[in-house]
């Protein structure tokens, strides 16, 4: 494998657009290319239109098979009415036995798909995803709120190689014998529906009806009784899910688990001074008329703003794409608004997706990184005293990882949180109050795990010579 190659995933997961990326060499690479008239519209510079083809390139080549947008799986049959859709929960399509030599899966799994009913935000019925990695019954379940992938239907995990997360969550749920319900969430994956990105209680809907949905399937393999868990974006949703869950229980639920979790997702994005910025709240713009009546992107993006995330669109790219066409060149002109996060409908999103200083159903275990430039430590913090002090019987474990950022906060804390898990099927009794704790590692910490809000030194690669 060339070098060129690493340094292509080092480049993109930083979010960097100042180096000129080095596009993959291998028989799965896209020969993508955009039009001049593409070009012209979202006003790109020579540099940015190379990197953006080759990301997309990049995000082409970890398809399984053929292209998302392309995959007729994801296609609602044509006896469903979308405008009069069954309940939630409901199963629309199942692919029981999916294709494993398309995906990198570690090969003592397996993987179903289905297309199931979700809830939006405001109630309403609509088509989604979902993918399900079972291993020996009777299979205790977990439901996996994803991290972000994108915004578009490109984005669905269930059609990428290594589903995404691979390692760093559902691999390890699924080696330890947890049947991993994981849904993509709506508007990634099945067509014509908008992705409320950040929209927490709706990707929380996601997460619930995709649990009926599995369980109703196959209801002598799956356990009723289920564990939430997520990071990041995931993070986020798994919080609300905690939230959802004390106004309309649902039966079986045993806790949740929020890794780096977004909690004030707006004081996330102004405490972060990189590109994350510009694409955070691009990717938010770009769904929220999709649950807020009135609201149009370019209440908050530039006209320029806007043209670059109609690109995105059109082109199907996901989040290092969009990360590419975020990032901010010398003299270019901005993509947000200036006072953007002072508007109506910005006031709207942050008390609509708080997360903290709301009763939630535990016991709830957060763990976070504390140099975790994404989804901020001071941030994670100040929510979990406000809904201590609050709500000081709540069953709430934090513990903080310290010199641990955003994605590795998952590695460090593995063992915790894994028994955490397991303790909660095992029916380990929780004591009611607040606990806080600090871990450090022994023996200090390596560079890599404390640089970057990824630090990926490695990648999971489609094995395609059959060593």
């Amino acid at each position: 494998m060339p070098s060129s190659w690493k340094s292509l995933l080092v480049c993109l997961l930083s979010g960097r657009a100042t180096l000129a990326l080095q596009s993959q060499n291998d028989t799965f690479n896209s020969t993508f290319r955009l039009t001049a008239q593409q070009i012209s519209t979202a006003n790109l510079s020579a540099a940015t239109t190379h990197n953006v083809e080759v990301a997309l390139q990049y995000e082409r080549s970890n398809n399984a098979g053929s292209l998302v947008q392309n995959e007729p799986f994801y296609i609602v049959p044509d006896h469903y009415n979308l405008n009069d859709l069954p309940p939630p929960g409901t199963i629309l399509k199942v692919e029981a036995h999916t294709n494993l030599t398309l995906y990198t899966i570690p090969n003592s799994l397996s993987l179903s798909r289905f297309l199931y009913v979700s809830e939006s935000y405001n109630g309403t019925s609509l088509p989604a995803s979902l993918r399900l990695h079972p291993l020996a019954p009777l299979y205790p379940v977990v439901a996996l709120a994803h991290g972000t992938s994108g915004q578009t239907q490109a984005c669905a995990p269930s059609g990428l190689r290594n589903l995404w997360d691979h390692f760093n969550e559902p691999f390890p749920l699924a080696l330890q014998g947890y049947a991993v319900v994981t849904p993509d969430y709506a508007g990634l994956g099945v067509p014509n529906v908008t992705s409320p990105y950040f929209v927490f209680p709706a990707q929380a809907n996601d997460l619930f009806h995709a649990v009926a949905a599995a369980q109703s399937e196959w209801p002598s393999l799956l356990s009723r009784e289920f564990v939430v868990a997520g990071q990041s974006q995931g993070g986020g949703v798994a919080w609300a899910a905690a939230q959802r869950q004390y106004s309309r229980p649902v039966k079986g639920y045993l806790g949740t688990m929020a890794a780096s979790p977004f909690t004030d997702a707006l004081a996330a994005i102004a405490a972060d001074s990189g590109i994350e910025n510009n694409g955070r709240v691009s990717g938010i713009a770009q769904g929220l008329a999709s649950v807020l009546p009135g609201f149009q992107m370019s209440d908050w993006l530039t006209t320029l703003g806007v043209a670059r995330w109609n690109l995105i669109h059109e082109i199907h790219g996901c989040g290092t794409t969009s990360g590419q066409l975020a990032a901010a060149e010398s003299g270019a002109l901005p993509i947000l608004k200036e006072g953007w996060n002072e508007t109506w409908s910005a006031d709207w999103f942050r008390k609509a997706t708080m997360n903290g200083g709301k009763p939630f159903a535990g016991p709830m275990l957060v763990i976070q990184g504390t140099e975790d430039g994404n989804a901020n430590e001071p941030t994670t913090s100040r929510s979990i005293n406000q809904t201590c002090e609050l709500f000081p019987e709540s069953q709430l474990q934090y513990i903080r990882f310290e010199n641990i950022t955003h994605v590795p906060v998952l590695l460090a804390g593995q063992h915790t949180w894994l028994g955490w898990n397991h303790d909660r099927f095992a029916g380990v009794a929780v004591p009611e109050g607040c606990t806080q704790q600090t871990l450090s590692p022994p023996r200090g910490i390596n560079g890599a795990a404390s640089a970057g809000w990824s630090s990926a030194t490695w990648f999971v690669e489609y094995n395609l010579y059959g060593i």
